[in-house]
């Protein structure tokens, strides 16, 4: 495990374009590499060279990524052994004391620095982790972008006024429908751009006026497609865009790019059941500076007249996200987090979980650990699975009789690596759709940065939060609070640690109480009939 010093830098310098590392390992090793913690691209070092548990190794910058320069990343030096496990790589004082020392000098021995333009330069910086004091080299490579062909420009112009000629379309065929909107109508529209059916929030609203019967004094439609990049066909655009333009009350639960476009007629009320608990990592404007952060001038959101939340912490989040005033935004709950207050749902539920996972029936314990993906998008994520100590937690399990359900991200797709003799004890439970569902029998649950802990502090359980990479990922992804300030357990850096607090049952779980309190404006499963009450039947 990282938390382990087993490989040592002794020295290291960069001459020109080479890296040279002197060290040493005090364990086995198939090979060295560099490792991109952002997205995971592995480039194998093979100018090593071993004088026993010693090692001098030398790379070239400009080649090493198949004869091509190394890419942007954060590149970490990893040992990796026998058994296929990662061990990063650590300075001894007197580097680490040199490296923060000369951090803003780039003309020293740990820093490369090459430019032929503004628009493209090179830049390696030798860096120390934060979080356990590992050494990567931080690579920044800008490279201007070619001219384009004639052919090139032709198509990206054809793409932009094809683009424009559809949203202009699209624009003057609400308009034309806009006009047979009737005011104080009752016209309804459940829509996403997220989902391909009705789900999450709005279904929970939609099944809740069914059983009140209050479905009946609307007319109800629904527009949905599968994901946001997806292209409607012209018929299915051309019935959404009627179906948006004629609506009085608009219910939607994401972002969504058509709502943005057009204005309403006068009256209609466009109301966001946002999909998230709390107010946990920044989204929107609050990721000003960061990868991801909208344009300043931006109309997205600006457009609702109403969006509900769990509580005023939460309320005042969003508006500082996404720019609209804070009195549009109403703390009346998260229709979906009802169902953990419905004793008729938990008693259904249940037993269909344990059938899911038998192995849980029998146990003292459920463990979940839930933890969230690394890397900068869906198409770059990954889990250091390195960092679960599998035969740590078995062990764990074993003597306590207890199960661990690990439930990674959807947008991981690696396999989990539980060696055969625990997977009685350790279940991959990431398969397994409903998280919420999963809940219900879990006893503890283990995460880092998942917003799964706003709906689990609601059972009033504890949590333990394994946060090995704290320091980069609040850099990197950032929070609405202090991370320490805000999780509603004890945090813990390695495997050993985390292991110990489950021994002494060490969780400070008397955060989770006032956690509760700051993020729930009401924990009476009643959120749904709030919403169906003072938005929806507001005029009626």
């Amino acid at each position: 495990m990282r938390s382990t010093q087993n490989i040592i830098i002794k020295d290291l310098s960069i001459n020109r374009i080479v890296v040279r590392i002197d060290g040493e390992s005090l364990i086995p090793l198939k090979k060295l590499v560099l490792k991109d913690s952002i997205t995971n691209t592995v480039l194998d070092l093979h100018s090593v060279k071993w004088e026993g548990a010693a090692f001098h190794l030398s790379f070239n910058l400009m080649s090493l990524n198949h004869e091509h320069p190394i890419e942007s990343g954060d590149w970490y030096l990893i040992g990796i052994d026998k058994n296929n496990k990662n061990h990063e790589c650590y300075p001894v004082e007197e580097l680490i004391k040199g490296m923060k020392e000369r951090m803003f000098n780039i003309s020293n021995k740990y820093n490369a620095y090459f430019d032929k333009s503004q628009k493209n330069y090179y830049y390696a910086e030798s860096k120390i982790d934060e979080d356990n004091q590992s050494y990567f080299l931080k690579i920044e490579y800008a490279v201007p972008s070619q001219p384009l062909t004639f052919m090139q420009k032709r198509k990206k112009a054809y793409k932009k006024h094809m683009h424009n000629l559809s949203v202009w379309g699209f624009v003057k065929t609400f308009n034309f429908f806009k006009k047979f909107n009737k005011p104080n109508g009752n016209r309804l529209l459940f829509t996403s751009s997220s989902r391909s059916e009705i789900g999450g929030n709005q279904l929970y609203v939609y099944n809740r006026m069914k059983e009140r019967g209050v479905d009946q004094q609307f007319k109800i439609d629904f527009s949905y497609k599968a994901n946001i990049k997806d292209r409607r066909g012209l018929l299915n655009k051309f019935s959404f865009t009627r179906k948006l333009a004629m609506a009085n009350i608009i219910i939607c639960d994401d972002y969504q790019p058509e709502l943005y476009h057009v204005e309403y007629a006068d009256g209609v009320e466009i109301i966001q059941l946002w999909h998230a608990c709390g107010a946990f990592k920044t989204v929107g404007l609050e990721r000003m500076g960061k990868p991801g952060a909208p344009a300043f001038d931006t109309n997205v959101h600006k457009c609702y007249t109403a969006m509900t939340v769990s509580s005023p912490l939460a309320a005042a989040h969003y508006a500082e996200a996404f720019g609209i005033d804070e009195s549009k935004i109403v703390s009346l709950g998260v229709p979906r987090t009802d169902i953990f207050f419905d004793e008729e749902y938990k008693k259904e539920i249940i037993p269909k979980v344990k059938a899911a996972f038998p192995q849980i029936e029998n146990a003292d314990e459920v463990i979940m650990y839930a933890p969230t993906f690394r890397g900068i998008n869906a198409r770059y994520a990954y889990f250091p699975m390195d960092m679960i100590d599998f035969d740590g937690f078995g062990e764990y399990l074993e003597k306590h009789n207890s199960v661990m359900l690990i439930k990674m991200h959807p947008f991981v797709r690696e396999p989990l690596p539980i060696p055969e003799k625990y997977k009685d004890r350790i279940i991959d439970a990431s398969s397994y759709r409903e998280i919420n569902n999963m809940l219900f029998v879990t006893d503890l649950l283990i995460t880092d940065y998942s917003s799964v802990i706003y709906e689990f502090s609601l059972f009033n359980k504890p949590m333990l939060f394994y946060a090995f990479d704290r320091m980069k990922y609040e850099a990197d992804r950032g929070f609405y609070e202090p991370y320490a300030k805000m999780v509603p357990g004890k945090i813990v850096r390695t495997s050993e640690d985390l292991i110990a607090s489950l021994e002494a049952r060490d969780f400070e779980y008397e955060k989770v109480a006032p956690f509760v309190k700051k993020n729930f404006s009401y924990t009476d499963g009643k959120s749904t009939d709030r919403i169906i009450d003072q938005l929806i039947l507001k005029n009626k």
